[in-house]
Parts: structure tokens; sequence; C-alpha cells
């Protein structure tokens, strides 16, 4: 492991940091210490307290109790005040989450300039020029000189927009930051702008700097750790040199227990089949090939940059696909055609119900009937009443709470809210259902409420696709488990062998693993 500076020096050091959020102690007397010219992992499973760890540092949330934090620096050491966010930055910690806090309406040049301040001429007027020669070699100094600095980040790539985040937060560190946190930073990166990534995380690391990183991702951990951490339940469980681990031990020391898994065949192509897909490729998806037959739920599980969250999107044409094909009953759906999706039979249900799923100010009725209007029309004309009418029906048949049929979708609960999207495609009579994160977000009760209408939709002849995060989600509804690494389904899980603990730990297995696992 390769790393600069004065390596044995502790940089941060965290000591009996504690967070209860009511009813959840989510960080439980952790204690953390982060050394100058090294790469320090963090990580856990999801839940373990890593987030909260990361906002308390930034000051977004408050500790409990009463922690001790302190900086050291050649000048000496100081305390660090942990949950103040201008004490943090008067620090010299800088981070880029996992949201990268971007304005995408704004230029790369002005989302850097953003954290340290503009440039200025006399009079005060922004100096553009300056600014963004200044921008181009902040982006050029980590290996991305590739793309206008000029251009609204929103059309930015994914490996671009990240490429943004880091130089915004790298800019100034002449002037004494020391500390640079990057958080799930390779979720939206192909690998080749990871190991640009890398190279600007080695020469950080060159000059005394510190790279608190968190990540899914264990190949990354071991290809560019010096340390590592390990949370789980909220709970520190050891800080070693990664030297000292294999992925194997690093994989129980977060789960908590060693896994007995086992491969199952891959999945098979069947003539019968009612959703297909043949070498489907585009954003984080490689090639998949995979089919679901009449009355089957399949669960697609995969951690974040796996593919996972591409797959859905795809299917049902809301992104662009680069290769591959969509079939439903056989038929082929044109690329980037939802609506040729949704004419042969498919209805979905987005993972982002708040800004992709739902109109939040119109109607539960104007939400329920939005994906076919022409069912309640004649002769052109929006019949209201009928519209009504089938809207009062779908509340009555999924037990949706309302004050009625007319209010604001935006008025009623998650669980709720997502009923009424369930009610949208589900109207359709379906024969291919596809569900992203169907349940994010929503309260037990509703969950299951959810899990019977995937199994009803099922049982009614209708193939069933769940993509989640959700491990105990996947093992409640789906008869089969993809798992999705690396762009592709690598393993897949039948029956008995479709557990939480099966599921998670070929999650985060690596190509290598499996096959050794197969032999």
């Amino acid at each position: 492991m390769g790393s600069g500076g004065n390596v044995e020096r502790p940089l941060l050091t965290i000591e009996h940091l504690t967070k209860v959020f009511p009813g959840q102690v989510a960080l439980d007397d952790v204690d953390l210490t982060v050394r100058a010219g090294t790469t320090h992992a963090l990580v856990g499973q999801n839940g373990s307290g890593k987030s909260t760890l990361i906002k308390v540092l930034a000051g977004y949330h408050q500790p409990t109790g009463d922690p001790t934090a302190t900086i050291h620096t050649d000048a000496g050491v100081q305390t660090l005040r942990l949950g103040d966010g201008k004490a943090a930055t008067e620090a010299g910690i800088r981070f880029v989450h996992q949201d990268l806090g971007l304005v995408d309406m704004l230029s790369a040049v002005e989302n850097i300039a953003m954290g340290s301040g503009f440039l200025t001429r006399a009079g005060r007027r922004i100096s553009w020029k300056a600014e963004t020669a200044r921008a181009a070699k902040d982006l050029a100094d980590i290996d991305f000189d590739d793309f206008p600095v000029t251009a609204p980040v929103m059309t930015l790539a994914p490996s671009q927009r990240t490429a943004v985040a880091l130089a915004r937060a790298m800019r100034g560190w002449e002037n004494g930051a020391t500390l640079l946190v990057l958080d799930e930073p390779t979720a939206s990166l192909p690998d080749d702008d990871v190991q640009r990534l890398f190279r600007a995380i080695r020469r950080l690391k060159e000059r005394g700097v510190a790279i608190l990183y968190v990540s899914h991702h264990l190949d990354e951990v071991f290809a560019i750790a010096d340390e590592v951490t390990v949370l789980r339940d909220g709970k520190r469980i050891i800080t070693e040199p990664i030297a000292n681990l294999d992925k194997s031990r690093l994989i129980e020391l977060m789960i908590g227990h060693k896994l007995i898994t086992r491969r199952a065949g891959m999945v098979s192509q069947s003539a019968g089949a009612r959703l297909s897909t043949v070498q489907l490729a585009g954003g984080n998806v490689r090639s998949v090939s995979l089919s679901v037959a009449p009355g089957e739920i399949v669960g697609v599980a995969g951690i974040t940059g796996s593919g996972r969250e591409h797959l859905v999107p795809l299917i049902t044409g809301q992104i662009p696909s680069s290769d591959g094909d969509v079939l439903i009953d056989g038929t082929a759906i044109s690329p980037y055609a939802p609506a040729e999706a949704i004419a042969a039979g498919c209805a979905f249900v987005t993972a982002d119900r708040a800004r992709l799923g739902n109109l939040p100010m119109m109607s539960v009725t104007a939400n329920t009937t939005l994906a076919d209007v022409k069912r309640n029309t004649s002769k052109r004309r929006l019949l209201h009443k009928a519209e009504r009418t089938e809207s009062t029906e779908w509340i009555a048949k999924l037990g949706t709470k309302t004050a009625g049929e007319s209010v604001p979708i935006a008025t009623l609960s998650g669980g709720n809210q997502q009923k009424v999207l369930f009610a949208r495609g589900l109207r359709l009579d379906p024969t291919v259902i596809v569900l992203d994160e169907p349940t994010r977000g929503i309260d037990v009760g509703a969950k299951e409420e959810i899990h019977s209408l995937i199994e009803q939709a099922a049982a009614g002849g209708a193939a069933v696709l769940v993509a989640s995060t959700d491990t105990d989600e996947l093992v409640r509804v789906a008869q089969r488990v993809v798992i999705m690494r690396q762009g592709r389904v690598t393993d897949e899980l039948v029956g008995d062998a479709i557990t939480s603990r099966n599921i998670e730990h070929l999650q985060l297995k690596s190509e290598t693993d499996a096959q050794e696992a197969s032999r």
C-alpha cells in the first residue's frame, strides 16, 4: 500500500462518538483515528452507521453526549467541535457526498467557485475569464480535462459531475486542508474513471493529505486503502491495516458471521418467457440476459454501481440502451420508448416516487389515470365523472387511505402514494410488471400490503421483476433472485437458498471469488 507523508502521525482522532435518534442508536461509542498521508476506508452494511458518522463530522447531525475529536497538524493539536460544519471547514476537512450537492443549472465553473468564492476585478465584478481558466486547471489536476467547464452540469456525464464535486472539494488544499472525505465516490463511475480518481487520491496522499473513503465496493477498498474500519449496528468492530485482511474476513466482519452459499444455475431463456432481455446494455449495465415467466416473481439485487439501479430504467425505456434487446411476449421493444413498453403490456413503478412517479399537486384521480386517459374519453373529451368513478374503485380495491379521489396526492402518506402508483399500473391489465424499490420509504404495514399486491399480480399471470436494495423484501416476495455485479448477472438464488445472508454475501463478492466458488 503506497502512502506518503508521515503516516504514523494521527491527523483526525474521534473518541466516544454516540448518536441516538428516537428509537435507534445509530452510533454507539465509536472511536476513529485517520492518519496523515493515508487512505482510511470506512465500511459496513446499510444501517451500520457510516453515513451518520460522516454527517456528524460534516455538521449535519449533532452528536449525542460529549464525544471528543482532535485535529493534529504541524502547528499542533486543536480540538474539533463535532456537529459544527464551520468548525470542520476551518479544520481543513472537505467532503464529496454521495449526492454530490451540485446545482444542475450552473456550470462547472460556477459550482466549483461556490465552495471557495469567485475571483473579482475592479468594481467587484466576477472575472469569468480567470474563473474559467482556474476551473479548467482544477479539473486537469485530477485528470479530468475532457469536457466543457462552462456547460451546465446537468448536461454532463455522471463521471464528469463527480469530477466537478471533487475539484470543488480539493480547491484550496494549499490553504490548510488536511482531510478529504469521499462518500461512495465511484457509485456512477466506469472503471476507467475509477482509476483516474484513484490517481488523484494517490497524488493527495503524497502531499500528506488524509482520505476517509466510504464504499461498498470491496475491490476498491483493497486497491486504495491503507487501513480499514468496520462498523456494524452502530459499533466499531475493528480497525486494521488492509494488508492484514482478505475479502472473506472483511465480509465476515461486516456481516457478523461466516456464510455458506451455493451458486445456482444462470437464468434460462425460456421460449415461453413473458419478459426477457438479451445482452441488454446501457448506463451501469454491461450485458444482462434474463427471463421472467408468467406468474413468476424474480428479484434483482446488487450494491450501488452494480448495474441494478439502471436495469429497470433500461427495460422500461426510461434511459437509452446501447446494446441488446427487451422482449415482452416475444415482441421486441424499441430502446428508449416507454410508451411502446406500456402498449406491449408493461407496467412499471419508478424508484424515485417524488421526482419521477407522482405529480404532487395533481389529484389522486389524475395520478391514477395518467398512463392511459383514453379509456375515459368520448369524442376527444375527458369524461371527468367516469375518471373519478374509476379512481374511486381503485381506492377501494387497494385500500388506499385518502380524504377523497380529488385531493392532491401529496397529502397522502408515502405508502398510500405508492398504492396510487400501483393502481396506475394495474389498471392497464399488464402482462409484465417491473418494479424499482417498490417499498422504499414506507412503513412496515404499508410494505406488507404492497407485497401482497405484487403476489396477487403474479397469481393473475403477470411476470414480475423486482429490483430492490432491501434483501428482506426480496426474500419475502421472490421465487428467484439474480445478483448483479459489475454490470452483469453473476449469481442466482432459488428456493431455500434465497436468504438475506446469501444475498448480502454474493453482492459483496468479487468476480474472482465467484469463479473460485463455482470450481
